[in-house]
């Protein structure tokens, strides 16, 4: 399916409210598994369409057979000279009972034969929540990367072109998603883009011409947008063109004198309708996810090595390890899933994902709007790649892995991100009392290649590092004293283009004391049993 495609591929239905749906629905614009149940789900009512349109022939047939039976008679009651008493009277039980009989025939739909999906099958369509899902996707990674919205919509997407493109109606549902939340500017960009999209020579299926818009609803769109930014000649020059398009479209035509009147009666002290303050926003999903933003000089002469000494088999094998950062001690593990192990992980998860939770401040576990994907936690030892990822991961940083949480198998789908945030749980000083449990580090593997965005960023280091199949991304949250290193804040980027899968293990501060003890100085990393003894 062309990348574009997969942004709209979520259908708009209204049937429940977003507040009934929201903890039970399955989300769909958060992952890509889904996405194989909506085109299986498409294709099985395709088939249902060829059996309706097979059930309206029949029914076309049989009422041409009907007509041709009655004209028939017609013809034959003309050519007699009298009705007889049975004629009469076959005659009159024709007029009230077999058209009767053709009313009925003709009232019945052969639709509920045929697609009575709802009640007979119980088939989960997607809702009006997966259509908001889809449509901040798209409206955070924009504001993120940075790209225009008819750009987008032509395929251009942050420096790189697809063959494909979005339809008007797609960008018309991108910009009443705006509107709804008063993001004018950005709206009149995708209206815009829409009405671009419209003049484009693209090919017109009868569909596409049935479902609109048409080009007057994309100015009369326009023409609201641009009244509420109080842009009042162009938001009657918009109208202008509506109308120009369908000038007998009396909605159009009363709202424009409507719009001419209050004109004269708008006063120069009227508010505008403030857009959203996005300044917190930016802070959370920073500008340099792209990767184009300038590391310090410091980052710059770190340097790799062959870790050979936190376990005595990598003596014989060691881990490639790239050094990212040495405070916070930040790298990257190199070849340490297999594909095997990657297939089994992702093909174990795909029936058992749901939308991830995260805790809020009430300590309850919701579904938020800031992490856009789905996950399922599965034990070390819940099969042979993830006992083979624990003794690895083991190995590779000298910790104990016992004194681990579970992996969390994670996908992103549409835009997928999560925006900046740190991973242990608990304050500073909560973390010495009562034997509670902290995150003291964070192992992320990548089980694919991202063909385009969803990097992870550390916004105090300025470090953006991208998915690469077979990595694992490894930093310590805590300083060796056991406080909160607050650079080790980062995010996961939006997904532009693909799917990302990664594999999350925290490890426990509880556990680590013998081979992670308090240091005075990084520089007495040496005498360590974990991996910062590898440092320089």
């Amino acid at each position: 399916m062309p990348v574009l495609k997969h942004l709209f591929v979520v259908i708009f239905f209204l049937s429940r409210s977003m507040s009934q749906i929201e903890d039970t629905h399955p989300r769909f614009a958060r992952s890509v598994v889904n996405m194989d149940d909506l085109l299986n789900m498409e294709d099985h009512l395709v088939s249902k369409l060829e059996g309706y349109t097979e059930k309206l022939s029949q029914k076309a047939k049989t009422i041409r057979w009907g007509i041709q039976q009655m004209r028939e008679q017609l013809e034959k009651r003309k050519m007699e000279e009298s009705f007889d008493l049975f004629n009469r009277y076959s005659f009159i039980r024709h007029m009230q009972a077999n058209w009767l009989m053709w009313k009925r025939y003709l009232d019945k739909p052969v639709i509920l034969d045929e697609l009575n999906y709802r009640k007979v099958e119980n088939l989960r369509m997607p809702q009006e929540l997966d259509l908001f899902d889809a449509s901040e996707a798209i409206r955070r990674m924009q504001a993120t990367y940075g790209m225009l919205s008819n750009d987008i919509a032509k395929g251009f997407l942050d420096g790189v072109q697809y063959n494909s493109t979005l339809a008007p109606i797609d960008c018309l549902a991108m910009g009443r998603h705006l509107m709804n939340q008063s993001r004018w500017t950005i709206a009149e960009q995708w209206i815009l883009a829409g009405i671009k999209a419209h003049d484009r020579k693209d090919p017109q299926t009868e569909m596409m011409l049935l479902r609109g818009p048409t080009k007057a609803e994309l100015f009369r769109t326009l023409g609201k947008v641009r009244f509420e930014m109080r842009n009042i000649g162009e938001a009657l020059k918009a109208y202008q063109a509506a109308l120009k398009h369908s000038p007998r479209d009396l909605e159009i035509f009363q709202e424009y004198q409507n719009l001419k009147r209050r004109v004269l009666t708008l006063s120069p002290s009227e508010p505008i309708r403030e857009e959203p303050n996005d300044d917190i926003e930016e802070m959370e999903l920073p500008p340099c996810c792209s990767g184009r933003c300038e590391r310090p000089q410091k980052l710059k002469r770190l340097y790799c090595v062959y870790n050979c000494v936190t376990a005595p088999f990598l003596r014989l094998a060691p881990i490639k390890t790239e050094i990212l950062s040495v405070d916070p001690f930040v790298i990257l593990l190199h070849d340490m899933v297999s594909p095997t192990e990657g297939a089994l992980i992702r093909s174990s998860s795909k029936n058992q994902i749901l939308p991830s939770e995260t805790v809020n401040a009430a300590n309850e576990f919701e579904v938020a709007k800031f992490r856009t994907s789905k996950s399922v936690w599965f034990d070390s030892d819940a099969n042979e790649a993830t006992l083979k990822l624990t003794q690895r991961l083991g190995e590779a940083t000298g910790l104990d892995m016992k004194h681990s949480e579970p992996f969390q198998v994670i996908n992103y789908g549409i835009g997928g991100v999560f925006e900046s945030h740190f991973d242990t749980s608990l304050a500073d000083e909560d973390r010495f009392v009562n034997g509670y449990i902290d995150r003291l580090a964070t192992t992320l593997f990548y089980l694919n290649d991202v063909p385009q965005g969803g990097a992870t960023h550390f916004p105090g280091l300025n470090i953006t590092v991208f998915p690469k199949f077979g990595t694992v991304l490894m930093w310590y949250n805590l300083h060796t004293e056991g406080l909160l290193h607050v650079r080790t804040m980062h995010t996961g980027c939006p997904v532009i283009v693909g799917s990302k899968w990664v594999v999350s293990k925290w490890i426990d501060d509880k556990g680590q004391e013998f081979r992670r003890p308090c240091l005075r100085s990084h520089l007495d990393s040496k005498y360590l049993s974990s991996i910062e003894k590898i440092i320089i």
